[in-house]
């Protein structure tokens, strides 16, 4: 018989999001298990103009707010222990809903509460403000009628609360289990709010390495339009495509017998 001692320890990693980590999944899961000993398990509740708090449309396909997806009741059920790190993105979404700074931070709180009863570190990235102060008025149109149409949200008031949700996600850095990393300008291109494609095996890196992980060589980690897309319909747990509800078991990722995805 083999000794707990002797047992594999299981890594768990949880990732929050929206875009960002929607189109890098498949970066992400060639760079983590580079990084990060398997046996390993990735949650994630990601998609496309997610909302941390509220429900989410982008074209046919809604999904509810991050707090309120199974992800949570989920984990809860997961049998035996895991070392766990977590990982909260794609944050200011919600300014584009015209939510208040104030309502996007007790979100992102209740999001922090939940993840330390894993007792694991927590990476929260900031704004990418260099992108939003630069923000041509006629590219910020174009970007909120295409990801965001129910809004009207004016230019002048997404940068005013951009400054002060990025100072804000910055002081939650000052607590001993939370790392907070700043966007880099570089990661961003002509698209001022998602990661140029280059330059998603080194935001991954950089991410989780900040929570302890092992660096290694990211620059033969390929990025290209279709590891974009590769998970596009990929069914997390639950979402609506035209009007229907449609569910999925989970994990719906399985790669060989070490790594599995399971999406909400």
């Amino acid at each position: 018989m083999t000794s707990p001692q002797n047992e594999t320890v299981r890594q768990r990693l949880i990732v929050l999001g929206a875009s960002n980590v929607a189109k890098s999944l498949e970066v992400l899961l060639h760079v983590a298990p580079e990084m990060i000993p398997q046996p390993l398990e990735v949650y994630a509740a990601i998609g496309r103009g997610r909302s941390y708090g509220t429900q989410s449309k982008f074209l046919c396909r809604r999904l509810p707010g991050i707090l309120e997806s199974e992800l949570w009741p989920s984990l809860e059920k997961v049998s035996g222990p895991a070392k766990t790190t977590s990982v909260i993105t794609d944050i200011g979404n919600d300014l584009l809903y015209d939510r208040t700074v104030d309502q996007i931070i007790d979100w992102i709180e209740q999001c922090i509460i939940r993840l330390r009863t894993t007792e694991g570190p927590i990476a929260i990235t900031g704004i990418p403000l260099a992108g939003v102060r630069s923000l041509a008025p006629y590219k910020f149109c174009a970007l909120r009628a295409m990801m965001f149409p129910s809004s009207n949200l004016q230019l002048v008031t997404v940068q005013q609360r951009a400054e002060e949700l990025d100072a804000r996600l910055q002081a939650f850095g000052k607590e001993d289990d939370i790392m907070f990393i700043p966007q880099k300008p570089e990661w961003y291109g002509f698209d001022p709010i998602h990661w140029r494609q280059a330059k998603r095996p080194e935001v991954w890196h950089t991410i989780l390495s900040s929570l302890g992980h092992s660096r290694f060589d990211y620059s033969r980690v390929r990025s290209n339009f279709f590891h974009s897309m590769k998970h596009w319909m990929t069914r997390p747990y639950s979402r609506t495509m035209f009007g229907i509800e449609q569910s999925q078991a989970q994990p719906s990722i399985k790669r060989g017998e070490h790594l599995t995805v399971a999406l909400y």
